[in-house]
């Protein structure tokens, strides 16, 4: 896969620019609870997290590497829970303003009622567990990798076109098996998949690669509808824990009945969905070719 001229400056540069971003997220959430600097920072921990993975020489200890890519992870995982929350409040919101059946709103808005409590627990749990991360520290020791890389050295072409090359494979073996068996799981691998390739040409488009930026666009219309097929997913698991809950099925039957009736709603909706998304994968690999890059700067 040809690649445009890369230098280890530009990335780094890149790499500077993108921890900068991550690093002042984290004090936020501490102070406020805003969704979008939710979503900010573990979309922020990802793209530190890739950038990284390109810049570290082969001199650089592979524990270190895997002690910052850890820290890293455990930041995303630990908002995790608020950033679902924030989706499936914003979904329910969805709901109640699409139905007239006051039934069916009492039960949304009862639901809504036990999210935003659950939220308001997530978010003080992912308060405590960040207060554990020393962010200046974790940045500092991010900084360090990135600065080595930028300091000249072999360009790091080589890698960025492996991991974007492997990425590509995986990808496409994603849509395969999703192909061959169409099903909840194989498609939430081919999203997962299509995640990690995105966040590797993005490297390449920030830095003004045209064909990069063509293909992240295709890249991030079948992502966003991927993840809005998952958000129904979660809210179906999210909907039947909450009418597990204790005696809420006895002491609830109307709300329970019609919750359950917009529940089938939103399955068969979910399910129908699937093979529109596979053909649409299908669509956009066709598109890529052979997945060759074409050489040139942007």
């Amino acid at each position: 896969m040809p690649l445009p001229s890369v230098t280890a400056a530009a990335l780094a540069a890149l790499g500077r620019k993108r921890l900068e971003k991550f690093a002042a997220l984290i004090p936020r959430i501490v102070v406020n609870d805003d969704s979008a600097t939710i979503h900010d920072a573990r979309v922020g921990s990802r793209r530190s997290q890739q950038i990284l993975s390109v810049l570290a020489r082969p001199s650089t200890k592979k524990s270190k590497q895997r002690k910052l890519k850890r820290a890293l992870r455990a930041i995303r995982v630990i908002l995790g829970a608020p950033r679902n929350l924030d989706v499936m409040l914003e979904m329910v919101d969805e709901k109640l303003a699409a139905t007239g059946n006051p039934v069916a709103r009492d039960a949304w808005d009862q639901l809504r009622t036990h999210l935003k409590e659950r939220r308001a627990r997530a978010i003080e749990r992912a308060r405590d567990e960040l207060r554990g991360f020393d962010i200046v520290e974790l940045a500092a020791r991010c900084r360090a990798v990135i600065d080595s890389a930028g300091g000249g050295g072999a360009p790091p072409e080589e890698s960025l076109r492996e991991s974007i090359s492997a990425a590509l494979g995986d990808w496409r073996a994603a849509i395969a098996a999703a192909r061959a068996s169409p099903g909840g799981e194989e498609v939430h691998s081919l999203r997962i998949a299509g995640k990690r390739l995105r966040y590797r040409l993005e490297l390449l488009a920030e830095l003004g690669e045209g064909s990069a930026k063509t293909r992240v666009k295709s890249l991030r219309a079948l992502q966003d509808q991927l993840g809005s097929w998952h958000d129904s997913e979660v809210l179906l698991e999210t909907c039947a824990k909450f009418l597990r809950r204790k005696d809420f099925l006895a002491t609830h039957p109307g709300l329970a009945r019609a919750l359950l009736l917009e529940m089938e709603r939103e399955g068969r909706r979910a399910n129908g969905a699937i093979e529109g998304l596979i053909k649409h994968a299908e669509k956009v690999s066709q598109a890529f070719g052979d997945g060759e890059l074409p050489a040139g700067g942007g």
